[in-house]
Parts: structure tokens; sequence; C-alpha cells
């Protein structure tokens, strides 16, 4: 009876640790708040802009372009707005990666005031097809202990491989940076993705920064965006 109430009292001890961990305080914040809008800056091989982002207008229209002129950009730089355009709704929420951090990530390293943890990036239907990469690549996430959030979020391929047969990834890397919003929130302030390999025997390589700022609270949203 002793035993067995000892080891009762140590898996209760485990996991009200295991709860109160920096990451599962991070990943616990709330999603909701206020809606804002801001600036993205953008710099890509076939385009770089300043836009601004406004989730309150209608799906479609909430990527507006800031400079250059729209007649200045080349083909493949209107091809790659109106993409961008299409697709934009205003989501610049670190917390929005939670849904990616299995519950077997673990803590490799910490200072004073934050916590790093490694995992295999988990893949939902929200992550389309480059979710089917995931299994290839490994995870890094750091949060603040002083003030549950994200602070940044890596994802990055440790040797080559192929999401299929036809074509191979030699390097992939994807860095965030976070930051605080007025509302205590972190937002996505930095990412940036460098990609290479090869695709019917042709080689490629990618390599794109989008930098959010000046985000500007729209006071007519009740219960904000995810």
């Amino acid at each position: 009876m002793r035993a067995a109430a000892s080891l009762i009292l140590c898996l209760s001890l485990s996991l009200a640790a295991w709860a109160d961990s920096p990451l599962e305080q991070a990943l616990a914040v709330s999603k909701d708040g206020p809606a804002y809008k801001f600036d993205l800056d953008y710099s890509g091989k076939d385009m770089v802009a300043r836009m601004r982002v406004d989730p309150s207008l209608p799906e479609g229209q909430r990527l507006v372009l800031v400079s250059p002129g729209r007649d200045d950009l080349s083909d493949e730089a209107q091809k790659k707005f109106e993409a961008m355009q299409a697709k934009s709704k205003g989501d610049i929420w670190c917390a929005a990666f939670a849904r990616n951090i299995p519950a077997n990530a673990e803590m490799v390293s910490e200072t004073s005031t934050t916590a790093t943890y490694g995992f295999t990036p988990a893949a939902t239907k929200e992550d389309g097809d480059m979710g089917k990469a995931y299994k290839h690549l490994t995870g890094r996430v750091t949060v603040s202990k002083e003030r549950p959030g994200i602070l940044s979020y890596r994802m990055y391929a440790e040797k080559p491989f192929k999401p299929m047969p036809v074509a191979k990834i030699e390097a992939f890397r994807m860095d965030v940076s976070c930051a605080a919003a007025p509302d205590g929130r972190t937002y996505i302030a930095d990412v940036s993705i460098n990609l290479s390999g090869s695709a019917l025997m042709q080689k490629f390589t990618e390599s794109e920064r989008q930098k959010v700022s000046n985000l500007v609270v729209l006071p007519e949203t009740a219960a904000g965006q995810r």
C-alpha cells in the first residue's frame, strides 16, 4: 500500500510539473484578441515590396500594395502579389504554431528567461501539401518563462530528402521571430524561408523574407481573430 501510494504521488508530481512547464503555459495562451492592421515588407526573387494588410476589409482585398506602384511590378511580381492578395487573412499570431508542436516535444536548452524545445513537426490539414514534408524536418520552439508565449519557431532539414519521386530537397530552413503586440500576444515579426533542391532534373533555389511592423489595433473588432 505504501509503495502504491508513493508511486501515485510521484506520478501526480510529474504530471503537475509537466502541466506547469513553460511550453504548456505558452500553448495554453488564448488566441483571441483584437485584430490589427499592419505593414508587410516582402523580399523575394520575383518581388521586393511594401504592402499594408487590413483584416477588416473583404477577403481578397485585405492586402494593398504601398510601394512600388502596381505598374512598376514585373509580370512575375504581379502574379506573386495577386497570389498573396488572394490568400491574405491578416493572421500573424505565433500561437498558430501550437498545432504543429506534438505532446512529446522535449526541452533541449534553457536560460533564466526562456526554454527551447525540440520535436518533429506535426502536420495538420491546415498545412496543406507543405505538411507532407514535416516528417523529414526538425522543429525548435523557444517560449518565454516570464510571460507565456512563443518567442521563436524554426523548422529545418538536417539532411536532404525526397518529398516526391521527381523532386529532392537539398536544404530547407524556416526561421520565425516573434514580438509582443500591444495586447500581449506574440505575432510573427520576421520570417525567412530558404530552400534549394531539384525537380524534374532542374535545380532551384528559393529565398524569401517577410517582416511585419506598425501594428494598429482595429477598435471595432470585438472577439478579434485567431
